[in-house]
């Protein structure tokens, strides 16, 4: 699953690299919304702000090199409605790895298919970065009580990414029925070990999955594609 995730955010980056070299930026500083000037031949860029995601605050890790992460309080405002923008110093996600971001906001383009990407932003604004969310996950992914909520959904990603794979038999697959109910019963066990946690993490899983459901995301997990944080997290 890892592997497969760290494949889907360089491609990303690679087709939205060469999806902004298309695509000059225009910012309107008065709305929520940002797109590029509209061409014959290039696509329309579209940035917006994303609450549903911002109202969590600083929760994410960055974890993949598939985009760079500039260095530099200077590089915030510079970036943040302008994804081409390239600063001066970067820096490892391995150095920073317990540097907790916010995502602020998400990047598409209006008639073409593929995975968005989310600008994040350290507290301090020190460290800035687009990327998509096989970049992005959870800073508590590896805790003892949380690995009890993500176990079982990662038993429902690999049965549905199995269901999905060519290379699996008639005989190795789970029929429809089968795999759903056996979906729903990993998504009765993460909801009960979400339960337990405490606090601000408890009230953050639970919300999560209750989108999960909401998203049909137990029938199918990948619809993960869907703004998920805790879904991004499943590996």
């Amino acid at each position: 699953m890892k592997s497969r995730k760290i494949l889907t955010a360089l491609f990303t980056a690679a087709s939205v690299a060469t999806l902004l070299g298309a695509a000059p930026v225009t910012v309107n500083a008065a709305s929520s919304v940002s797109t590029t000037t509209s061409t014959k031949n290039s696509p329309k860029l579209i940035i917006q702000n994303i609450p549903k995601l911002s109202k969590w605050g600083y929760i994410v890790n960055v974890n993949s090199r598939a985009q760079p992460i500039y260095v530099g309080q200077s590089n915030y405002a510079k970036m943040v409605n302008n994804p081409p923008f390239k600063g001066n110093k970067t820096v490892s996600p391995k150095k920073i790895k317990n540097v907790r971001f916010k995502i602020e906001k998400v990047m598409h383009f209006q008639g073409v298919g593929g995975a968005p990407e989310y600008f994040v932003t350290s507290k301090d604004h020190k460290y800035n970065c687009w990327t998509p969310n096989a970049g992005l996950q959870y800073y508590a992914i590896n805790s003892k009580p949380l690995q009890r909520v993500l176990k079982p959904l990662g038993r429902i990603e690999a049965r549905d990414s199995k269901r999905l794979d060519r290379k699996t038999t008639a005989k190795g697959a789970i029929s429809g029925r089968k795999r759903i109910a056996k979906n729903e019963h990993d998504y009765a066990l993460a909801v009960k070990a979400a339960k337990k946690l405490k606090g601000n993490q408890r009230k953050f899983v639970l919300d999560s999955l209750k989108q999960m459901k909401q998203d049909d995301s137990v029938r199918n997990v990948m619809l993960q594609e869907k703004d998920n944080i805790l879904l991004w997290s499943v590996n």
